[in-house]
């Protein structure tokens, strides 16, 4: 395999592994992942792994079957939105209490939350998407959320998602380039 063709496969499985392989022992409420759980789906976050993954492997498939054929083996287990669920909702309840969690959830499950990810998913999908203009409701709900300790708290939030997606690059690299060369051994 490529070194090109690996690095592109690390830039997309890295969120899954750093999501699912990270080590906490932390324990959870089911209550509290679940909400979690809830928040993952609500902003489309396995869908925004998921769908420009999905692509990649078609685009290659088009160009070169071989290669699209061994990188699928190596993504498509992660490519599951229950997986990539399951595995986001630790770090979500790692960052979030139960309720900031559910009150995040409950902005992306709205009408302003709502448009952003269908806009974002359109995006992903298709390549375009239409300009995303909030009407005056939207606006002054958004305004709204952005008042709140759940909003605040989500942009607290994401240098520590940052620096988890880069403390698990390299192990992730290395389970990819392991899982490839598996296959080539075949």
């Amino acid at each position: 395999m490529k070194a090109a063709s690996l690095k592109l496969a690390f830039l997309v499985c890295t969120i899954f592994h750093a999501a699912a392989f990270a080590s906490d022992s932390t324990r959870y409420a089911p209550e509290h992942l679940a909400e979690a759980e809830r928040l993952v789906y609500a902003m489309g976050a396995a869908e925004s792994i998921i769908i420009p993954s999905m692509r990649y492997l078609a685009n290659l498939r088009a160009t070169d079957p071989q290669k699209a054929d061994a990188m699928a083996a190596a993504m498509e287990p992660f490519l599951v939105k229950e997986y990539v669920g399951q595995g986001l909702r630790h770090f979500f309840a790692s960052q979030f209490d139960v309720e900031t969690c559910r009150q995040l959830a409950e902005f992306w499950e709205g009408p302003v939350g709502r448009r952003f990810v269908d806009t974002q998913l359109q995006l992903l999908s298709t390549g375009s998407a239409p300009e995303l203009r909030l009407t005056q409701e939207e606006q002054e709900l958004m305004q709204q959320f952005e008042g709140t300790a759940a909003a605040r708290a989500m942009a607290q939030a994401m240098p520590a998602f940052e620096q988890r997606l880069a403390a698990f690059a390299n192990e992730t690299q290395q389970l990819i380039a392991r899982r490839l060369a598996e296959q080539d051994a075949r």
